[in-house]
């Protein structure tokens, strides 16, 4: 039982990490947008690697028979990270200025706030942590938006 619930911590940790990862990212590519630096590819195979490692987790998760959250909450993160893959370094679609902004925003901050509620369901200091995060990503977008637009 104690290797279980240290194997459900290591797995918590993961996903807490990749998610202020994320955020993180999320700040460095909105401040180079600023600077007219595109994100690079290298940003593409980061979220490619996170996919299969928030997969792996609900999978994990689901077999493991914790409650629904725990898998639910990776998979929407997964579901962004794919749209996102997809868009912007498969298609490189400027879906930005098209009808498909408002699902992508939705699916953003849905699976974001998800990120922060396992988060906090895992480890109340590092839900904190990844709350701190987001709020970042969050002013680096409105600074980003500010000086640019987007688009």
């Amino acid at each position: 039982m104690k290797d279980k619930q240290e194997n459900q911590s290591i797995v918590d940790y993961g996903v807490i990490v990749a998610a202020n990862l994320f955020n993180l990212i999320m700040v460095g590519i909105f401040y180079t947008r600023t600077r007219g630096v595109s994100h690079p590819m290298i940003v593409g195979y980061i979220w490619v690697v996170l996919i299969l490692f928030l997969v792996a987790v609900s999978i994990n998760n689901l077999r493991a028979k914790r409650d629904w959250w725990f898998s639910v909450f990776p998979l929407l993160f997964t579901v962004f990270l794919v749209m996102e893959v997809v868009l912007d370094y498969i298609l490189q679609h400027d879906f930005r200025n098209t009808g498909l902004l408002a699902p992508y925003l939705i699916l953003y901050y849905l699976s974001s706030l998800g990120m922060i509620g396992y988060s906090f369901l895992a480890d109340k200091k590092r839900g904190a942590v990844t709350l701190v995060t987001y709020f970042l990503s969050q002013i680096a977008a409105i600074y980003s938006y500010i000086q640019i637009g987007h688009g």
